[in-house]
């Protein structure tokens, strides 16, 4: 029996040192690997992921085990100058997807996780030339919008936590609510607390959580504010980036 749904076929390619140092250093944590890992494997079928790094670095070497919970395709990226080692290690990773890509016709997306621009141009290759979907999971606020605007699907480390995603949806479905009327020849006027008010007490949840998660969605670029004037008062209006939205999953 044929099954009518098939996951596409996926392989990955980690810019390890860009997950660990950025993650340490912006957040002082640690990569979740089985986390990510199962987060990729929930929407496609994994045939591959590739983690690349210089090694040498103790603290990068300690991480081995982990990464081989999830895969023994691990690339030692030392060199032996002592210039441009974080490119060197780009490279490679580079040229193992060019490789990749014209070997493997099977492969229907291709996921790369670093925030670095230099994997742009090989984004657009897949993208453009190929015809692959391309997904990028990258350290919040470490990716370039280069490679941003290159990937089909973009994910920030870490990763928004699913009770908090629950949250972002409730709001958001109201404020879509208030768009399809505005498109009909309402005026939209979201502002912040009246939102906040009316998404607490439709879905039940706390005044505190609603106000915590419209805030993280502003700080996240996913709603802006403007300003309005009503009746000669100024006050800030909610505005939604759907675009964005939409690009990164958060609503249907």
């Amino acid at each position: 029996m044929t099954p009518t749904s098939v996951k596409p076929k996926a392989v990955a390619f980690v810019d390890y040192e860009h997950w660990y140092i950025s993650l340490d250093k912006m957040y002082n944590q640690k990569p979740d690997i089985k986390a990510w890992y199962a987060d990729m494997a929930s929407r496609y079928h994994i045939v591959d992921v590739y983690f690349f790094a210089d090694f040498s670095n103790q603290s990068l070497r300690s991480e081995i085990p982990r990464i081989r919970e999830v895969t023994s395709s691990i690339i030692e990226t030392q060199n032996a100058s002592s210039h441009h080692k974080k490119d060197y290690t780009d490279f490679i990773m580079l040229d193992h997807i060019y490789q990749k890509a014209m070997t493997a016709s099977d492969i229907d997306t291709y996921i790369i996780f670093s925030g670095d621009g230099h994997f742009s141009s090989v984004a657009s290759f897949l993208n453009v030339r190929l015809s692959k979907n391309v997904g990028v999971y990258a350290v919040k606020d470490a990716v370039s919008n280069q490679l941003r605007n290159c990937a089909d699907w973009l994910i920030e480390i870490p990763m928004i936590d699913s009770e908090m995603k629950l949250y972002y949806q409730m709001i958001l479905r109201n404020l879509r609510k208030l768009y399809d009327n505005a498109q009909n020849g309402k005026k939209l006027r979201a502002a912040f607390w009246p939102t906040v008010e009316a998404v607490s007490k439709l879905n039940g949840i706390s005044r505190d959580s609603i106000a915590d998660a419209l805030r993280s969605l502003i700080e996240r670029g996913y709603i802006y504010q403007t300003q309005d004037t009503i009746k000669s008062k100024t006050i800030k209006v909610l505005n939604v980036n759907w675009d964005k939205v939409t690009k990164d999953g958060l609503l249907d």
